[in-house]
């Protein structure tokens, strides 16, 4: 056995064991980013335009700053045209991050999941509350509640 082989050996236990021990946490680097007016917690308006920013550039494949139907459509083929339309305000064949943005605070952007975190229903969602969210998610996920 070569000294990179009993490398990994001895490397790959260590990782999944400090990986079992890690508790499920929400990213705080993207929590941190997404608090603009750094109180430490998240408003609904915050977790919009973070969270709808990141969708944004996602689907806007180019990086052109607008999405087209056929960018749409490589992201999902439920974009279809009638569904593009709805989000083309303007109807200049293209959508804009500020169309993309009020189509879905109007259809509610992220306020349900928003609402889901926000335990204590005082209208901002805490580390505390986010990680316990996670948390949720995850052991959902897994199948563990």
């Amino acid at each position: 056995m070569n000294a990179s082989m009993k490398s990994l050996i001895v490397i790959i236990p260590v990782i999944l064991f400090s990986c079992q021990l890690s508790p499920v946490q929400a990213d705080r680097s993207r929590f941190k980013k997404a608090d603009a007016n750094g109180d430490g917690k998240l408003s609904l308006d915050e977790a919009n335009q973070y969270e709808l920013a990141r969708v944004f550039k996602n689907i806007d494949i180019n990086e052109n700053g607008t999405v087209s139907l056929d960018e749409a459509k490589d992201v999902g083929p439920e974009y279809t045209k009638g569904v593009f339309d709805v989000y083309d305000v303007n109807t200049d064949g293209k959508v804009s991050y500020q169309e993309f943005y009020k189509v879905q605070v109007g259809k509610g952007g992220v306020k349900n999941r928003f609402n889901a975190a926000d335990t204590d229903h005082d209208g901002f969602v805490t580390y505390p509350e986010a990680d316990a969210r996670v948390k949720f998610l995850d052991a959902q996920a897994t199948g563990s509640l």
